[in-house]
């Protein structure tokens, strides 16, 4: 059994010393070729590969990279920010430091963790040695503004920095979003309000109704000196149907907004050339 094993171990070292520098480049084109026909997974195990022929540890940073970029795109955030992360720790130069915590941010981005993205662009611009990438700084900074739906912050940016179809689209989605205050301030002032300004006009019409006849149950209990029944008509009823009023005008605003932003998502992925998070 023993003797078995030495061979194996053998074999696998005469392979392991014939993979020549050219071998390398040829096993990251093959993994690369994989990667551009979007078979994320496939590629996953050529850069491993990759990385396990590599003795001189030349592609490490780049294969992890690739391979983060393949967990990302296959949907995979937790593993994509664990391989990035490892990238960074084979980063050699200030410029592969700079992209790969780009590439971090950008994940965070994604996730709609726009805390996360602030913190680390903050950390990123407070090192001197960054400096260089002050505008791709600011073009990452206008994304977060972008998924936080701050539409006049990311336009500013994108206006100084020449990004004429982002600022467009910002602007065009300004006009376009339903305000959630706005929502919420009318259903207070007309329970259903809110409701028919968001287009759901059964809803708000429903509202409006069972706010009415809660109300009408209310006064007139108190009008007859029915105290006891108006407080409880007041609180189980109207307070009930006022509150839901108010609820149902923030969540249908936030449904139509998240509507809207996914067909802009989708426009600029299929249309926008320059890189997105």
């Amino acid at each position: 059994m023993m003797s078995i094993y030495v061979i194996k171990c053998f074999l696998v070292l005469i392979v392991f010393n014939c993979f020549g520098q050219d071998d390398l480049l040829k096993q990251k084109d093959y993994a690369d070729s994989i990667f551009k026909a979007q078979n994320y997974f496939d590629a996953i195990k050529e850069y491993k590969r990759l990385m396990f022929f590599d003795k001189q540890d030349n592609f490490s940073f780049y294969a992890y990279n690739q391979i983060a970029k393949c967990y990302k795109y296959g949907g995979k955030f937790e593993k994509a920010s664990e391989y990035f992360s490892l990238a960074l720790l084979k980063a050699r130069n200030d410029k592969e430091i700079f992209h790969t915590k780009v590439n971090l941010c950008r994940l965070n981005i994604i996730q709609r963790k726009t805390s996360n993205a602030k913190r680390m662009l903050d950390q990123i611009e407070n090192e001197g040695r960054f400096s260089i990438y002050e505008d791709e700084i600011k073009y990452w900074r206008a994304w977060i503004y972008f998924f936080e739906w701050k539409w006049v912050e990311a336009s500013k940016i994108f206006e100084e920095l020449g990004k004429k179809n982002l600022y467009e689209i910002c602007i065009s989605n300004k006009d376009k979003f339903y305000s959630i205050e706005k929502a919420k301030i009318l259903s207070m002032f007309l329970p259903g309000l809110g409701q028919f300004y968001t287009g759901n006009y059964l809803s708000g019409f429903g509202s409006f109704l069972w706010n009415t006849l809660s109300a009408y149950l209310t006064i007139s209990a108190f009008y007859q000196d029915r105290i006891f029944d108006g407080v409880i008509i007041s609180n189980l009823l109207w307070l009930r149907f006022y509150k839901g009023n108010l609820e149902n005008a923030e969540k249908f605003a936030l449904e139509k907004n998240n509507i809207l932003f996914e067909e802009t998502l989708d426009f600029i992925y299929k249309n926008y050339s320059e890189e997105i998070p």
